[in-house]
């Protein structure tokens, strides 16, 4: 695309032409013609902002072109898209006719996942705002739709009232982060200021813990430059300024989901459930509410925990850094075995609990060898140590291959299960998937030809159905009651 301008600014006034070719082929046009005031009419920008306005454009071409000039890094437009319009008035309140068409676009957000296919815009201008009429997209499985106004004049402080339905629409989709949304989002800007208001329903989410590992670089502390009270002092005022800005929002978002938000990597597979309340301002939001475990198991040494409670708890301004409290258990070697983490997501504290009481190391050593830590040889010690250090979250590594195999068979669980003397089964493989929101299908399998099939029906909120049959013979149903206090 080549995009040729030719324009003049003079005291008695201005006026500019653009044409954009493709290839030999022209595809846009722009023609503006601006009259500033007499000097005497007040500043510069004053007499600008209050000058006549005449001129149009028109365009039928790729729509990455006008995408482009929004400056929105990993994102994309693509498609044909036609624009007619003619402008008039003045430049802080013009008045404009025309329209905006397009039907098969697809926008893109490489940081995100987020397609967005076979995207359709139908729009017109009149006098001084945009009415988008209708714009409709597929986003996976589901739809996006949105219509409304938005303000161009500046002197009205540019209103806009945008609402939005999602429909079961995948709005992220990566390596680490996958999740669709149903709900209504109005989006609103007017004297009183901006504001983001909604609520959202999230009927599937994952999420892949993922670590960097211990080579990291550390940084230096307690070292200070003359230059950084300057530019501290800067930042704050730019900060300041932004705060200030137009383009603010206030927030008053209700997110929640009833369950089947799972999260796993780092030996972790686990189901949540959410409701979650953001507020504060699209410069500083803030989230207050709770995740709460579902069901979970996390591996550790080669020993599964059944992860008994978990609560990730957001309290406001510092949602990055939510509290934790999760408790799994395992038995082995005659002791029932817990792992406790609390704490916050940036400094966790584990440790390691067991009935009857015995120290920490001990705990681990009857996990990882069998055996009480006073009989271990100097190479069991070290994988001990190694053990307990790989735990605080100083050893290296995030390899989580049941995690990639799941992603890769569409399975909604993947776990390996332990022996199991009183069924016969052995060291097995156990994959799930759900069939509806509230019935829940698990196959088990091992070498030596066990297979046993459960089924879980979600009767209510805290009432499920559960029902077993093994090839070894013998099957079994009964009724789970369960409620977090």
């Amino acid at each position: 695309m080549d995009i040729v301008f030719a324009g003049d600014l003079r005291p008695e006034g201005g006026s500019g032409r653009a044409l954009i070719r493709r290839g030999t082929t022209t595809v846009g046009r722009m023609v503006a013609n601006l009259r500033p005031l007499p000097p005497g009419s007040g500043s510069w920008v004053t007499r600008m902002l209050a000058a006549p306005l005449s001129g149009g454009i028109r365009y039928n071409g790729p729509a990455g072109v006008l995408f482009s000039f929004a400056g929105l890094a990993d994102q994309q437009l693509s498609g044909p898209i036609g624009l007619a319009a003619d402008f008039g008035g003045r430049v802080q309140a013009p008045q404009l006719t025309g329209v905006v068409r397009a039907n098969s676009l697809t926008y893109e957000n490489e940081a995100l996942g987020t397609r967005l296919t076979n995207l359709g815009i139908n729009g017109r201008f009149t006098n001084d705002r945009f009415e988008l009429i209708q714009l409709r997209a597929q986003a996976g499985d589901g739809t996006v739709a949105a219509q409304g106004t938005v303000g161009l004049a500046a002197d009205s402080g540019f209103p806009i009232d945008i609402r939005a339905q999602l429909r079961d629409a995948q709005l992220a989709r990566s390596d680490a982060l996958g999740a669709s949304a149903t709900g209504d989002i109005r989006i609103q800007n007017g004297s009183d200021g901006g504001l983001i208001s909604g609520d959202i329903v999230i009927p599937e989410a994952r999420y892949q813990i993922i670590r960097q590992g211990a080579a990291d670089v550390a940084e230096l502390t307690g070292v200070r430059r003359k230059s950084d009270a300057n530019r501290a002092a800067a930042a704050q005022q730019q900060q300041r300024q932004a705060s200030a800005s137009a383009g603010l929002f206030r927030l008053a978002l209700r997110v929640r989901a009833d369950n089947r938000l799972f999260v796993s990597g780092m030996g972790l597979e686990s189901e949540w459930q959410a409701n979650l309340r953001i507020a504060g301002t699209s410069a500083a939001p803030t989230i207050n509410g709770q995740l709460q475990l579902v069901r979970g198991t996390y591996s550790f040494a080669g020993k599964r925990f059944e992860v008994e409670r978990g609560i990730i708890r957001f309290e406001g301004e510092d949602y990055m850094n939510p509290v934790i409290d999760i408790v799994a258990s395992t038995t082995a070697e005659g002791i029932t075995a817990s792992i406790n983490v609390s704490g916050t997501a940036q400094a966790p504290q584990i440790a390691f609990n067991s009935t009857p009481a015995l120290a920490q190391d001990e705990v681990l050593s009857r996990l990882l060898f069998g055996s009480s830590v006073t009989n271990l040889s100097a190479t069991e010690a070290i994988q001990l140590a190694a053990a307990l250090n790989s735990l605080r979250g100083s050893g290296g590594g995030g390899l989580n291959p049941l995690g990639k195999l799941r992603s890769a068979t569409g399975f909604d669980r993947l776990r390996v299960l332990g022996g199991d003397e009183a069924s016969g089964r052995g060291t097995s493989l156990a994959a799930g998937k759900y069939l509806t929101d509230d019935i829940y299908i698990e196959v088990i399998t091992d070498a030596r030809g066990f297979t046993a099939t459960q089924i879980q029906i979600a009767l209510s909120r805290t009432l499920s159905l559960l029902s077993q049959t093994g090839s070894f013979g013998g099957s079994n149903a009964s009724l789970r009651y369960s409620r977090d206090y």
